[in-house]
């Protein structure tokens, strides 16, 4: 049987695996809604999420849904604070409160149409 070579960083008299993560691994990238996806997928759909990830295709599907996400996120605020302007744009309280309210229905559809679906 053939050996695997892996190469070995010294440190402090001793040898260390360097192994690396590849881009597409990395969690870092995937986001809010892609992790949210993740843990969704692992715990409703766990044959597509065991298959995505023999593909290593699963953070890659997961930065797809976050970005989807994001995208609608922003589509349904702007709708929502176009239909229901403030009635003092002055007002940082009045403000706020209106984009908390957008954002919490924008939320809800978000999660409901694309975070909680099998892709």
């Amino acid at each position: 049987m053939g050996r695997i070579k892996i190469p070995y960083v010294e440190r402090d008299g001793l040898l260390y695996p360097a192994l690396t993560v590849p881009k597409d691994m990395e969690l870092s990238a995937v986001g809010k809604y892609g992790l949210l996806w993740l843990s969704y997928m692992k715990e409703n759909h766990k044959e597509r999420y065991r298959t995505l990830a023999r593909l290593g295709c699963v953070n890659r599907e997961a930065c797809h849904v976050n970005e989807d996400a994001y995208k609608m996120l922003d589509t349904i605020m702007n709708r929502h604070m176009k239909k229901h302007p403030p009635e003092n744009p002055g007002s940082t309280m009045e403000m706020w409160k209106l984009r908390e309210q957008a954002r919490s229905i924008a939320e809800e559809v978000v999660l409901a149409d694309i975070v909680y679906q099998y892709h």
